[in-house]
């Protein structure tokens, strides 16, 4: 029998407040299943909340690494956590951080496979008001991710 070797998945990194900017950059990403996405954490102290696309200034009970990544000499690879894609369901993210002022409405949100709906999760962002549920939010269900830390001062989660 022949014998194919598997080539691994590729990783995508976005930056989590590039040059100190309330950003992810990338802001929005189509990731295949079982590619990697890596959340290298820059600047003051940022989160990755899940949210939801009606929603997006608000935890919905899903992922949240809390406020653990603090680093203000902007060292890339500090603080990194990773996502394994299993599904290319959309889910939305946003920073949580609100000292100062919301990071979530200065447009510092990100979405993963977002069906073309990146700019009406942006827009709701940016006015957080209560919006009622997009038909999208039903068609495209949150996927299950596998967080793979890269750091061991993360832990190691399972979102569904």
């Amino acid at each position: 029998p022949t014998r194919t070797a598997t080539r691994p998945h590729a990783t995508t990194t976005v930056t989590v407040g590039k040059a100190g900017r309330l950003v992810f950059s990338p802001s929005s990403l189509n990731a295949s299943i079982g590619s990697v996405v890596a959340f290298d954490f820059l600047s003051l102290n940022h989160t990755l909340s899940q949210s939801s696309l009606s929603d997006p200034c608000h935890i919905d009970g899903g992922f949240d690494t809390g406020f653990r990544q603090f680093n203000p000499a902007n060292v890339s690879g500090k603080f990194v956590i990773e996502v394994k894609i299993i599904d290319k369901e959309p889910k939305w993210f946003f920073c949580a951080q609100t000292i100062k002022r919301s990071h979530c409405q200065a447009s510092m949100v990100f979405s993963l496979n977002p069906c073309g709906a990146h700019n009406q999760f942006l827009q709701n962002a940016l006015i957080a008001i209560d919006v009622p549920p997009s038909p999208t939010d039903g068609a495209c269900q949150l996927p299950a991710v596998d967080l793979i830390p890269s750091n061991p001062s993360n832990t190691s989660t399972h979102v569904s």
